[in-house]
């Protein structure tokens, strides 16, 4: 399959974008629906229905398919190791397009999120360095490591359900994150496969085409609701940093694209993924002391018109 890394995490990299434009644009109209939501309850069927509803909602969807056609031709062109954690970037523009909610002065923010990016960079040109440009297909342990997965999914959804009500959003959007990694790396697998075989003539490859619309529909109603019990930076934190987990991991130890990784870049991988992930983490924290120093309906940032449910 023909290799293209620097345009694939290009590709990627504007669909970052796009995902997190998106984030806030179905954030707002979902708490529309929810209102005052204080226990933090998921959206009910009436209002999931009256979401599918609102032309605000469905502009947010087409941002999202255009961050899923974005990826799917980075998978093509470079290893889901590669093209993964660039999907990390999500969370520093969902930052930069909430930097009016942050006050007169969002250095504060801005230096963890900048700092976040160059780890992210170092990580992206250290495993496209390593990794291999072709993967070791073995269905059997493809059906293992999906199945924890979906394990994993299922508790999240349980926990997102009943759990701590200010770790609710966490749980959502973690789950929906875990199938969006796993999908992404099932993705690579499907492309790789139909570039040496006739795919369509193969009823196995329909069957899991319909498993992924199927994932990515559960996928995208978890994140749902995550915007319906919290705050959309939350979200898109547990996204950006649990797909790329999920998908890395898949790559480098199911799909062998680690086989070429030494002692030495292994550490210096897992170092910088380490902390990327505390850079998102730490970039949340601060965004949320942010907006709590300067909530949305104070003086310095009045609501918009028509917004009724008190968002921040």
């Amino acid at each position: 399959m023909h290799q293209n890394i620097p345009f694939a995490v290009g590709l990627v990299m504007f669909g970052s974008f796009c995902y997190a434009l998106a984030a806030k644009v179905q954030r707002s109209a979902v708490r529309v629906q929810v209102r005052e939501n204080t226990t933090n309850k998921r959206m009910n069927v009436r209002q999931i229905f009256l979401l599918l509803l609102d032309p605000k909602w469905w502009l947010g969807v087409g941002l999202m398919t255009v961050s899923l056609v974005c990826q799917v031709l980075g998978l093509y062109m470079a290893p889901v190791s590669v093209v993964q954690p660039v999907g990390l970037m999500a969370f520093p523009w969902s930052i930069l397009l909430t930097a009016r909610s942050l006050g007169p002065n969002p250095k504060r923010v801005i230096a963890p999120t900048v700092g976040t990016v160059a780890v992210i960079a170092g990580f992206v040109l250290l495993v496209s360095v390593h990794s291999s440009p072709t993967i070791d297909i073995r269905p059997a342990r493809i059906i293992v490591a999906a199945g924890v997965v979906y394990a994993l999914v299922g508790l999240m959804a349980l926990l997102g359900s009943h759990g701590p009500r200010q770790w609710r959003p966490l749980f959502w959007g973690s789950g929906g994150a875990m199938l969006y990694g796993l999908e992404a790396a099932v993705v690579k697998v499907i492309l790789e496969y139909a570039a040496n075989h006739t795919w369509w003539q193969q009823p196995v490859i329909w069957g899991i085409i319909a498993v992924l619309l199927a994932g990515s529909g559960v996928a995208g109603l978890m994140i749902q609701q995550g915007y319906a019990t919290g705050a959309a930076h939350v979200v898109v934190a547990c996204t950006t940093v649990t797909a790329p987990v999920i998908s890395v991991t898949f790559g480098i130890i199911v799909l062998a694209e680690g086989r070429l990784l030494t002692p030495g870049p292994s550490v210096g991988l897992v170092a910088l993924g380490l902390a990327a992930i505390a850079g998102v983490a730490l970039t949340a924290w601060v965004s949320r002391v942010a907006l709590d120093d300067h909530p949305v309906g104070s003086a310095a940032n009045p609501p918009k018109e028509g917004n009724q449910s008190g968002e921040r």
